[in-house]
């Protein structure tokens, strides 16, 4: 099967990009018609400013979205910017931690 972006191309309707205004960019695939409404929702909340990144990975779990943060860490990343790396592996640490909670992973 193929990929694009790590998600299943089988079935894939539309990918959804979250950058402006956002800590970390998100990314997020659309496969059903229920995907259809949330992401109207979900589009509208963004626009305005009310979610962040950690939110919306959160609301994507929530309804059961796939969904990919496009950062990643590399040896570049951390001479740079260092703050930035170590926020964005707490983040995906907090991500981990709900997953578990709310019985994801």
């Amino acid at each position: 099967m193929k990929n694009i972006l790590g998600f299943q191309e089988d079935g894939l309707r539309a990918i959804h990009f979250y950058i402006n205004g956002l800590d970390y960019p998100v990314v997020a695939a659309e496969y059903t018609d229920h995907d259809t409404c949330a992401f109207q929702y979900l589009d509208s909340n963004v626009k305005a400013g009310i979610m962040n990144s950690e939110q919306i990975c959160e609301w994507c779990m929530n309804h059961r979205i796939y969904f990919r943060l496009l950062y990643g860490i590399r040896l570049r990343h951390i001479l740079l910017n260092p703050r930035k790396a170590w926020e964005f592996l707490e983040l995906r640490f907090r991500l981990k931690q709900y997953a578990q909670m709310c019985g994801f992973s």
